[in-house]
């Protein structure tokens, strides 16, 4: 595998890694080929534009894409490169995001956006490169263009690492909040389960609970949410030797707590289910309208993020007529061509 920093030949190809510390170089004569930082920032960014305009699925571009990305690159650096080169060379970019990626995923790994390197102390750096030797190709490197590298490939990263279940994504709501994608996740399974199999109400007037086998199952016909909940039984003990007070009341109480419990539930899951159902705009869809009301094309890109990144911002976008989206653009530095008639 290649590793930054190291300049070899690889698999008979020619090709030629510079040390990504040193200034941009030139491509060579005689056979070998080098690529810059200047020409790896380049190809992301054309392939980036030909995501937007819909020439990759989740998991590929199209040949179309890599067709104008070579043609971009051989025009401007004043080259011939082939595919083959591309896609070696996005396979090695790749690969440092890949375990960029992985290692943020850990504890006490941090990413610093001013020196484009995974930071962390000596000793988790140890410790991760004897769990895994791999990461020891990324550590005190650079990962240039790696935000715009997962914006890209990061997608395909997710059809090949095991999902969340339902059930496992909703144990997990009292410790963190659900979010968008795992609510679309619960609505393509068509269930919520929300699944407490351990409630622990307290111990109140000498009378603690326990759990039990008995179930209830609550229905939401609009959004076809199935909801299951575990009741507790009380279980009546003695504490010094005293009867509890009244335990057919602390049932009842308890019994309450749980219906509550429920109701919120439904109402978080309610909430999260028609946030997740509200219309989702594409990178293509963006493009286009952008493209429609005389966005410039160096200012494609830029706006497309922007808009990407603010989904409040995107709906009344696209909620403005023409002359208010013109607006919005001009107050974003972002200025338009004249429209036609």
């Amino acid at each position: 595998m290649e590793e930054l920093g190291i300049t070899r030949e690889e698999n008979g190809s020619n090709e030629k890694l510079v040390d990504e510390n040193q200034p941009d170089e030139k491509p060579l004569e005689g056979g070998y080929f080098t690529w810059s930082k200047t020409m790896d920032t380049f190809l992301l960014e054309v392939l980036r534009e030909q995501q937007l305009k819909g020439l990759k699925d989740d998991r590929n571009f199209q040949g179309e894409a890599y067709r104008i990305a070579i043609k971009a690159i051989n025009a401007k650096f004043n080259i011939k490169i082939t595919k083959e080169k591309i896609m070696n060379r996005l396979k090695t970019m790749k690969d440092n995001m890949n375990l960029g990626v992985a290692a943020l995923k850990k504890s006490g790994l941090t990413w610093n956006n001013s020196t484009k390197k995974v930071q962390a102390a000596p000793k988790v750096w140890d410790d991760l490169i004897k769990a895994n030797p791999r990461m020891r190709k990324i550590r005190d490197k650079e990962i240039l263009n790696f935000e715009l590298l997962c914006d890209i490939f990061e997608k395909e990263r997710a059809h090949g690492e095991p999902a969340s279940t339902a059930k496992e994504m909703l144990k997990n709501w009292d410790k963190e909040p659900i979010t968008i994608d795992e609510v679309d996740q619960l609505q393509a399974e068509n269930v919520v389960v929300l699944d407490n199999e351990n409630v622990n109400f307290g111990t109140q007037n000498g009378v603690s609970n326990g759990a039990s086998p008995s179930t209830k199952n609550l229905k939401k016909s609009a959004s076809k949410l199935g909801v299951k909940r575990k009741y507790e039984d009380v279980d009546l003990t003695c504490a010094d030797s005293k009867i509890a007070s009244n335990p057919v009341e602390e049932g009842l109480k308890n019994a309450t707590m749980s219906m509550n419990e429920i109701a919120r539930q439904l109402a978080v899951a309610n909430e999260c289910f028609m946030k997740s159902n509200s219309r989702v705009y594409s990178g293509a869809e963006i493009y286009a309208e952008l493209k429609r009301i005389g966005v410039p094309s160096d200012k494609m890109i830029g706006t497309v993020r922007l808009l990407k990144s603010d989904k409040e911002e995107l709906d009344n976008f696209f909620g403005f007529p023409d002359e208010h989206k013109r607006d919005w653009l001009l107050q974003h530095d972002v200025d338009c061509d004249p429209p036609k008639y």
